[in-house]
Order: C-alpha cells, then sequence, then structure tokens
C-alpha cells in the first residue's frame, strides 16, 4: 500500500513537472512566433555570422568542463538553499517554467531562422549530455519537493536532509557525468551538426 502511495506520488510529480515545462516552452514559442520582426527579425541573436564563428571554435576541453559544471551547479545549489528553506516547491516550479520559456524561445528563433537544421542544431546543443542532465535534474527536483522542514515547537525547524541524501548525492553525481559529457563529448557532435552551416 505504501509503494503504491509512493508510486502514486512519484506519477503525480512528474505529470506536474512535465505540464510545468511545456508550459514555459508553449510560452516561449508564442512569444516568437507572435513577435518574430519586433523581437528577433533584425536582431543579431542565433544569426548566421555568429553560429558560423561559433562553429570554428576549437574549446578548450577542460575550461569547457569547469564552465558547465559552474553553470549546471549553480541553480542546483541554489534550488538545495531554497528547500532547506522550506521553498523548495516554488522554486521548482519557476525554475521549471523558466527552463521550459528558455528552451522554447531558443528553438522557435533556430526553427525559423534556419528551419531543420535549426531544429537539428537545438538538438545537438542538448544531447548526449540531456541523458545525464534531465535525470539529474529530475531527482533533484523531486529532492526538493519532499524534503520538508521538521521540528518542534518555539520555531526549531530542521530540515529532514539524512534519510534524503543519498538521493541528493545520486543526483548531483548524475549532474557531474552530464557535465563531463557536455565538456568532452558534446563539442565533438556539434562539430559535425555546424558542417551543415
Amino acid at each position: 500500500m505504501r509503494v503504491e502511495r509512493k508510486s502514486l506520488a512519484d506519477a503525480r510529480f512528474y505529470n506536474r513537472a512535465f505540464f510545468l515545462f511545456t508550459g514555459g516552452f508553449i510560452a516561449g514559442l508564442i512569444l516568437i512566433y507572435a513577435g518574430w520582426e519586433r523581437l528577433v527579425g533584425g536582431s543579431a541573436f542565433l544569426d548566421l555570422m555568429s553560429l558560423q564563428r561559433i562553429g570554428t571554435l576549437e574549446p578548450d576541453r577542460m575550461r569547457l568542463l569547469l564552465y558547465c559544471l559552474k553553470e549546471r551547479f549553480r541553480p542546483a545549489v541554489l534550488l538545495v538553499l531554497l528547500a532547506v528553506a522550506g521553498a523548495g516547491s516554488l522554486a521548482v516550479c519557476l525554475y521549471l517554467v523558466w527552463s521550459g520559456f528558455c528552451a522554447g524561445v531558443v528553438l522557435s528563433v533556430l526553427s525559423l531562422r534556419y528551419g531543420i537544421r535549426g531544429v537539428l542544431l537545438f538538438a545537438g546543443g542538448i544531447f548526449p549530455q540531456a541523458l545525464f542532465l534531465v535525470p539529474a535534474y529530475l531527482m533533484l527536483f523531486r529532492w526538493c519537493v519532499i524534503s520538508r522542514r521538521m521540528g518542534g515547537g518555539g520555531g526549531n525547524y530542521r530540515p529532514e536532509l539524512l534519510n534524503k541524501s543519498g538521493k541528493l548525492l545520486l543526483a548531483l553525481a548524475f549532474l557531474a557525468a552530464g557535465c563531463v559529457v557536455e565538456g568532452y563529448l558534446n563539442p565533438i557532435l556539434l562539430k559535425w551538426v555546424f558542417r551543415l552551416f
């Protein structure tokens, strides 16, 4: 019975996460498609010249790895701190909507500028690291949502971290693995994709 209840709660959580991300994604698409000329049309945002310049770069893999670690762990640490402070659910909701919105904006700009090549570039920008980063963030989001503040009277609160620390460490390990893949394997894939431009 307890296992069934946990499975149902997990399913509800992942459904909500999907709808929040999708809602932000659709909002990003609508914004760009509705205001293309005014917002992006004449700008240099992801234009051909900037893409060709990026495509000719030879990244320093170690420096790229360090950059990825900083960019991925900064929001993760912020989410953990907000969860410890009791605002985990709100922080996760905002992060999901914002991530979906940004993905929708970038994908719509790339697809409007370059068609199928833009979609391939978008996919090349997130794979194969997404195979690690998506599960990592989902585990982290789940941890943030189920980590409740506990305590007795008199405001002596403490987060329920001890029995959930293993899940948090697993999420962070997946996040680190995703950063390694992003720093060392993703540039190889992107090199192939940039040949289309």
